[in-house]
């Protein structure tokens, strides 16, 4: 299985399963302008290859931390959907809008819930939904919630993370310093998104359990 982060803090949740199962796992940057930039790169898999995008998103429905979803429909802003391919019930319900920018705010996940009917945002599923379309692959995306659909994001968030997905530490104690109440909301964050990245493990181990499963039902 080849697993693709877009963020160091999501590839390191996931390094010691990877190197446990056999799986490739690499991290591209965060939004369109990583997956863009690791699609013109030299180590693609090849096609019919299960590659999982993997990682955080935040929830437009209530969604629990300790619940990993694997995205059943991809929407982007122009109304375009791609189904991903293999996805049981009764996660071919959920649907996933990829957005440009964070939603940060309760109203902008309220206004995205009731506009493309979704449950989940990120900033990556529909680049890679079209590249992972394009290549042939075996695609799937398996999500983990960081954020509450009634929970705000602290301000300036995106600016924590730098081009390959990497935590700008500076900004985040810049941010600290400015507005020290900020602190016991950082890390209420940061321990909901282990949670939900332990959730996104559990679930990935549980993906090529059963893809063996079947493979060996195929054999006999």
């Amino acid at each position: 299985m080849y697993i693709v982060c877009p963020l160091e803090f999501e590839r390191r949740s996931l390094a010691a399963l990877a190197r446990a199962r056999g799986w490739t796992l690499v991290r591209t940057g965060p939004g369109a302008a990583g997956i863009d930039r690791w699609a013109h790169g030299d180590e693609l898999p090849p096609a019919g290859t299960r590659v999982v995008l993997a990682g955080l998103a935040g929830a437009t429905a209530p969604l629990s931390a300790d619940r990993a979803i694997r995205v059943g429909t991809v929407v982007d802003h122009e109304g375009n959907e791609w189904p991903a391919p293999g996805v049981p019930e009764p996660d071919r319900a959920f649907r996933c809008l990829c957005v440009s920018h964070v939603l940060a705010k309760p109203e902008a996940k309220d206004r995205a819930a009731r506009q493309w009917r979704v449950d989940l945002a990120d900033m990556e599923s529909a680049p890679f939904a079209r590249l992972a379309s394009e290549r042939g692959w075996d695609w799937a995306i398996v999500r983990g919630i960081s954020d509450g659909v009634d929970e705000s994001l602290p301000e300036g968030i995106e600016g924590w993370t730098d081009a390959n997905g990497c935590t700008r530490l500076w900004k985040v104690i810049a941010s600290i310093l400015v507005t020290p109440t900020l602190l016991p909301r950082l890390r209420t964050l940061r321990d909901r998104s282990r949670r939900a990245m332990r959730a996104v493990a559990a679930a990935l181990d549980r993906m090529e359990s059963t893809a063996g499963e079947a493979a060996r039902s195929v054999a006999r």
